[in-house]
């Protein structure tokens, strides 16, 4: 009697570049890369390209495809982070509640109603039903997306609430308020990042459509999960309501699988891709998180992200001649080796021209160098090996002499290079010596993103703050849109801590089946005032993970708060 064969268990990761979306089939028993693919990115049906990359994907040391059981789908996107700097965010209806916050905002369409929230968390001013009303009743015609924005929310979101409600009368389309999303003070940073949330998502709603269809044809029912900025992973269904949180996702995935392929706890990792190298520190498996939050284009949201460093060099930067030499910008163009135009030339054709890279057009290569050499009036060989020298150079100077990474704990961590150019450029690099520091070129470096998105983990985070009461010679505990009032301060920040880790622990569980632990932890702040230490805050932080990374902040919050939001 013939005995079935018993299946390998893996997950499937996809990484969606700028350039090329990559897959693996990772199985996390053995840490082992079973399977690789990669595909041209389709940036205008994402669908196409991850259909490619997962057709495209081949065994690695002879594994069974065919006994492969997929029980995990993780995904790192770039199409929020493009949507945003593109402006493609569908149009989005704003209502403030109380004043408007100073500075620009994503959307024309905002309507301002009165009603106001203290520091405290008490009710100065109601909302007006009629006013709520009118301003839906004028808002929702010319919008497909509604996002609610009221000062001091994070202290009290029964205004934003009530506005939230009143459009649900109305209509179905998607509806986000400030509370939902942050919990951070800082009035107009919520409001960008509420009014881009709801404008996103209408289109990653569709991509969670293609990219359910897609696994469908396939046969495969695993759950579908998405790495957030922060390279935390959270499930499909919640980033349809969340899709800002995958802002920079790529990048922090690159961080996970750069770790994981290395099999180090600590290290800097240079991820270069196409167009840029995304740099970013890992010491002792914690992630250290952006103290502002991430930044896109020109708009600072309150979006939790991995602390990273971005320059411009990428397999397609631009090289060009000018007053007898090569210059390497920081613009992005297609390669002539990849059918650009003829007289490109890029990190990639110079492999290619030189013949160290064989697998596209080396002719084409080979022309561009030429035709540029010959404007500079050197030889193709000198033009190569100057251009070559810039592009070390430039990798010397942000990646090795980087100030930020130079602190007497970070001296000698290694240099974890991945990324499709990277193996060469950083082969090079050390084979010049005196670079201060080791390199490493992890096996499967070319798909270390999807190899980050096949191993990120869960993890929630909830912040909540206790703070004196002076009108009531009490204290207040803020938790996530709630103010309770105590008299004692010690139940104040029970109460905080027992709240938060619920809510941590609740939001984790809701991602998936996975292993979830909590823990939660408090610190008083103190303010010295003369020769005195008063009292200022208790800060509350729930940390519910599944997996083994940290995700620390950059710095303690300051031990004093503004009265204004």
């Amino acid at each position: 009697m013939k005995t079935e064969k018993a299946k390998r268990t893996c997950i499937l990761g996809i990484d969606t570049g700028g350039t090329t979306t990559d897959a693996v089939l990772y199985d996390p028993e053995t840490a082992a890369v079973v399977a690789k693919g990669m595909a041209p990115t389709t940036r205008q049906d994402l669908k196409n390209g991850i259909h490619q990359s997962m057709d495209g994907l081949r065994p690695v040391d002879g594994a069974d495809l065919h006994a492969v059981e997929i029980d995990k789908v993780v995904l790192s996107t770039t199409l929020a982070t493009n949507a945003i700097v593109e402006g493609q965010g569908r149009p989005t209806g704003l209502i403030l509640i109380g004043s408007r916050p100073k500075g620009e905002l994503p959307t024309d369409q905002v309507v301002q109603v009165a009603g106001k929230i203290n520091i405290k968390g008490r009710e100065t001013e109601p909302v007006d039903p009629d006013e709520i009303e009118a301003a839906v009743v004028a808002l929702l015609p010319k919008v497909e997306a509604m996002a609610v924005s009221g000062m001091m929310s994070v202290r009290n979101n029964a205004h934003e609430l009530a506005v939230k409600k009143a459009i649900r009368c109305h209509s179905a389309m998607p509806v986000v308020c400030g509370h939902e999303l942050s919990s951070q003070l800082g009035y107009h940073d919520r409001t960008v990042t509420t009014v881009l949330n709801a404008s996103l998502i209408p289109i990653i709603q569709n991509f969670a459509q293609a990219v359910r269809e897609a696994m469908d044809e396939r046969g495969i029912t695993a759950p579908v999960y998405l790495v957030k900025g922060d390279g935390a992973l959270a499930s499909l269904a919640t980033i349809s309501e969340k899709p800002i949180e995958t802002i920079l996702s790529g990048p922090a995935a690159s961080i996970l699988g750069a770790m994981t392929l290395a099999d180090t706890d600590s290290g800097i990792v240079a991820d270069m891709g196409g167009t840029t190298t995304d740099t970013g520190v890992v010491r002792h498996h914690q992630l250290t998180l952006s103290p502002v939050g991430a930044k896109v284009g020109k708009w600072q949201t309150q979006v939790d992200s991995a602390k990273l460093s971005t320059f411009g060099l990428g397999g397609d930067t631009e090289i060009y001649p000018d007053e007898g030499r090569p210059v390497l910008t920081e613009h992005r163009v297609a390669p002539a080796c990849r059918g650009g135009e003829a007289e490109n030339l890029t990190p990639t054709d110079l492999l290619c021209a030189e013949g160290s890279l064989t697998r596209w057009d080396t002719a084409a290569s080979q022309h561009a160098l030429a035709f540029q050499s010959r404007r500079a009036g050197l030889s193709s060989e000198e033009y190569l090996q100057q251009a070559k020298a810039l592009v070390l150079e430039r990798i010397r100077k942000r990646v090795f002499e980087e100030p930020d990474y130079q602190s007497e704990g970070d001296r000698d961590l290694p240099v974890i290079a991945i990324g499709a150019p990277a193996k060469t450029w950083y082969t090079l690099m050390e084979e010049q010596g005196g670079l201060g520091r080791p390199v490493v070129v992890p096996p499967h470096f070319e798909v270390a993103n999807a190899v980050g998105a096949a191993t990120a983990a869960i993890e929630e985070r909830v912040s909540a703050l206790v703070r004196p009461d002076e009108a009531e010679e009490g204290y207040v505990a803020h938790v996530e849109g709630q103010s309770e009032f105590f008299k004692d301060k010690d139940e104040a920040v029970a109460f905080a801590k027992v709240k938060a880790g619920e809510i941590a622990q609740k939001r984790a569980e809701a991602q998936g089946p996975e292993a979830i632990h909590t823990e939660v932890s408090d610190k008083d702040i103190k303010q010295k005032i003369g020769w005195r230490w008063h009292y200022v805050e208790t800060q509350v932080r729930a940390v519910a993970r599944s997996g083994q990374l940290k995700l620390v902040e950059e710095a303690e919050k300051p031990a004093f708060e503004k009265h204004f939001d």
